[in-house]
C-alpha cells in the first residue's frame, strides 16, 4: 500500500487533464487484476487521509495558541453588543422602520469594521457566502497573502445599508456602501447586481456595462453566466439596439434554458421574423463587436479545474462529477465530458470490484462454516 501511495504522489502534477489522464490509465492497467485494482483506488483514499490530518493539524496548532484565546475572550462582549445591533436592525429592516435601521448599522459598521481590522500585510479579511466562493478567490485573487474569514458577513450588513441609503434617496452613499460590501467580498454577486441596477437608474450606460463585464469576470457558473448577457440585452434594448439585445438573450439561453429568456426571444422574432435566420457564429459576432466576453473567465476555469484535481486526488469523486458537469455547461469542450464519464466508469468499476470482493469473503467464510460442521 505504501509503495502505491508514493506512486501515485510522485505522478500528480497538478495539471487538471494529466493528473485525470493519469489515474484513468493507472487504473485500466491495474484493473487486470481486480485486487491489485482496489489496492490503488485505497492507496488514493490514503492520499486523502494524510492530506484532511496534515490541514486539521494545522488549524488545531493556530486555534489553540494562547493569543487567539485571549483574543476571543477580548471580544466576547463587542461581539455580543454586535449580535443585538443586528437583531435590531434585522426588526427595523423587517417593520420598515428605515429611520431606526439606518441608526443602527450605522452603529453596526464602525463595530464589524474593527473587529476585521488587521496591521499585517500579508493577511487578508474577507466575507464569503461558501467554501467554495473562498477556494475561488484564494486560487484567483489573493496571490501570496493567508485569507481569513470575517466575524460576521460584513458585506451583507453593507448590502442591507445600501438598501436603506436607497430607501432615503441617497444613491451616491448607497453605491459607496456597495463598493465596501464588494471590498470585503469580491465574489459578491448581489452587491455587483446592484451596482448595475443603479447604474442603470442614474442612466449611467458606459459604468453600467463595465460593472456587468465585472460581473461576469467573476462568474463561475453557466447560469451567471447566463445572468450577465441577459443583463447586457436588457441595457442594448434600452438603447434600441434590438439586434444586439437579441443575440445577447440567444447567448444567454444556450448558457442555461430558461423559460423567460425563450419568451423574450420569441416576442423578438414576431416582431422581426428575420432574426430566426441569425447563426450561433453570428451571434457571436455581434457580441465581440459589442466587446462582450464569450463564456467564463479564463482564470475561474483554470481556479475551478484545480479544485476538481484536489478532489478527484482526494478521493471526492461525487463531488469531483459535480465540478465537471458545472465544468462542461461553462465551457462546452468534449475532453471535459470525456473526463466525467471516466470518473462515472471509474466508480463503477470500483463498485464492482468492492462487490466481488465482498462475495469472495462470504464464499470463503462459508466453506470454512461447512468444514467446522
Amino acid at each position: 500500500m505504501e509503495e502505491k501511495v508514493n506512486l501515485i504522489k510522485g505522478k500528480l502534477t497538478g495539471n487538471y487533464s494529466e493528473d485525470i489522464e493519469y489515474l484513468n490509465v493507472l487504473y485500466n492497467a491495474q484493473n487486470k487484476i481486480v485486487e491489485d485494482a482496489l489496492a490503488t483506488i485505497e492507496a488514493i483514499n490514503v492520499i486523502l487521509e494524510e492530506i484532511n490530518k496534515e490541514q486539521t493539524n494545522d488549524e488545531n496548532i493556530e486555534d489553540n495558541t494562547q493569543e487567539n484565546v485571549n483574543n476571543n475572550e477580548e471580544r466576547t462582549q463587542e461581539q455580543t453588543e454586535i449580535d443585538n445591533l443586528i437583531v435590531e436592525l434585522t426588526n427595523n429592516m423587517n417593520d420598515g422602520n428605515f429611520e431606526e435601521a439606518l441608526k443602527s448599522v450605522e452603529e453596526v459598521i464602525p463595530k464589524i469594521e474593527s473587529i476585521s481590522k488587521t496591521e499585517d500585510e500579508n493577511v487578508l479579511y474577507c466575507s464569503f457566502s461558501s467554501d467554495f466562493e473562498k477556494m475561488i478567490f484564494q486560487n484567483i485573487f489573493a496571490g501570496e497573502k493567508e485569507v481569513k474569514d470575517t466575524p460576521y458577513a460584513n458585506d451583507e450588513v453593507y448590502i442591507v445599508y445600501s438598501d436603506i441609503l436607497l430607501n432615503k434617496k441617497r444613491r451616491k452613499a448607497a453605491l459607496d456602501a456597495l463598493d465596501r460590501a464588494i471590498y470585503w467580498n469580491f465574489l459578491s454577486r448581489e452587491a455587483r447586481e446592484k451596482k448595475i441596477d443603479l447604474y442603470f437608474a442614474r442612466k449611467e450606460i458606459v459604468k453600467c456595462l463595465e460593472a456587468i463585464k465585472k460581473l461576469q469576470m467573476i462568474s463561475y457558473t453557466a447560469q451567471d453566466i447566463a445572468i450577465c448577457y441577459n443583463k447586457y440585452a436588457y441595457v442594448f434594448d434600452s438603447l434600441k439596439d434590438t439586434k444586439s439585445a437579441y443575440a445577447l438573450y440567444r447567448l444567454s439561453y444556450s448558457y442555461y434554458n430558461n423559460d423567460s429568456v425563450q419568451e423574450i426571444i420569441n416576442k423578438y422574432e414576431e416582431q422581426e421574423p428575420s432574426y430566426k435566420d441569425i447563426t450561433l457564429e453570428e451571434i457571436i459576432k455581434i457580441a465581440q463587436d459589442n466587446e462582450v466576453e464569450i463564456g467564463p473567465n479564463n482564470k475561474i476555469i483554470k481556479a475551478h479545474r484545480d479544485i476538481t484535481t484536489k478532489l478527484i486526488e482526494n478521493g471526492a469523486i461525487e463531488e469531483a462529477k459535480v465540478m465537471i458537469q458545472n465544468d462542461y455547461a461553462m465551457t462546452r469542450e468534449e475532453a471535459i465530458a470525456n473526463i466525467y464519464d471516466q470518473l462515472v466508469a471509474l466508480e463503477n468499476s470500483v463498485e464492482e470490484v468492492e462487490e466481488n470482493q465482498t462475495k469472495k469473503t462470504s464464499s470463503k467464510r462459508k466453506k470454512k462454516a461447512t468444514v467446522s460442521e
